[in-house]
């Protein structure tokens, strides 16, 4: 009897232990969002107020106010998220294949190093990289962050890739060489259909990590290329704290990443799996 009933034990207490984590990360975002819909006395009045009249004023200045470059702070973001996505897989899927097919010794130490650079403090790095923008003049500019944003990217695209790439199989592409087929024809026809869950488990990676990136996006821009970190953490600093527009903005920060999830969630979660056994 014991030894049946210890299972279902076991999933009441995997669920019970699903369902507070789920409300430690649900309370906090619904809190965010009924903020953004009260007004500056409501979000200020304690006890806080449940049930109240919805306010839109603080999506209103966002999306048609033109207060504080946000809208064009999202349209940063957006963009530079969007170009990180395409190099990172442009550059990190044949690098990620080369270093899959190469066996040896070398290959694991390039692998290591590589990743290394992911491992690399940001604080120890912003010093030369804040130098090195501003003796190139790219300083507040777009490429000045989309390039940081991709160095610091790009080595975990590569790794994930590149466990995933072990795991296939390599009889299919020995036969594909074998009718006549190039490395390029290979990767292209065989490699890459059969990489989809990982190449939209990392496209994803890769998109949140730069939009959520804060300390390069601060210290390189200032007013053409901030991006909604940048603008969330300024209202946060000024003298009269704005937690509409700040919960606004916070929600409105998540909205990308969500759909994005939603989307792709099946292909995260297999490829996600696949790809971190090496």
């Amino acid at each position: 009897m014991i030894g049946r009933r210890s299972p279902t034990w076991q999933k009441v207490l995997v669920y019970a232990f699903l369902g507070l984590y789920l409300l430690f990360v649900l309370i906090p975002i619904l809190w965010i969002i009924q903020g953004s819909l009260k007004t500056t006395s409501q979000a200020l009045k304690l006890p806080p107020d449940i049930i109240f009249l919805p306010s839109f004023d603080a999506y209103r200045r966002i999306l048609i106010g033109g207060q504080g470059q946000l809208g064009g702070a999202f349209l940063n973001s957006f963009r530079i998220a969007m170009v990180n996505v395409i190099l990172a897989l442009i550059l990190g899927v044949p690098a990620a294949y080369a270093l899959a097919r190469w066996r040896s010794f070398a290959s694991e130490q390039a692998a290591f190093w590589i990743l290394s650079v992911r491992m690399a403090p940001a604080f120890g790095i912003i010093v030369p990289i804040y130098i090195l923008m501003r003796f190139a003049r790219l300083i507040d500019t777009f490429w000045a962050v989309t390039l940081v944003h991709l160095t610091i990217n790009l080595p975990l695209a590569i790794w994930l890739l590149r466990g995933y790439f072990i795991e296939l199989p390599e009889e299919l592409e020995e036969s594909a060489q074998l009718d006549g087929a190039s490395t390029l024809q290979v990767l292209w026809h065989i490699i890459l259909p059969m990489s989809r869950p990982m190449l939209f488990a990392v496209s994803a990676l890769v998109f949140m990590l730069s939009w959520n990136e804060f300390l390069f996006a601060f210290v390189l821009t200032s007013e053409q290329a901030v991006t909604v970190p940048v603008v969330i953490t300024a209202i946060a600093g000024t003298m009269r704290f704005d937690w509409p527009l700040m919960s606004a903005l916070a929600s409105m920060s998540l909205i990308p990443a969500f759909l994005l999830v939603a989307y792709i969630q099946r292909h995260i979660v297999r490829g996600l799996t696949m790809g971190a056994v090496k």
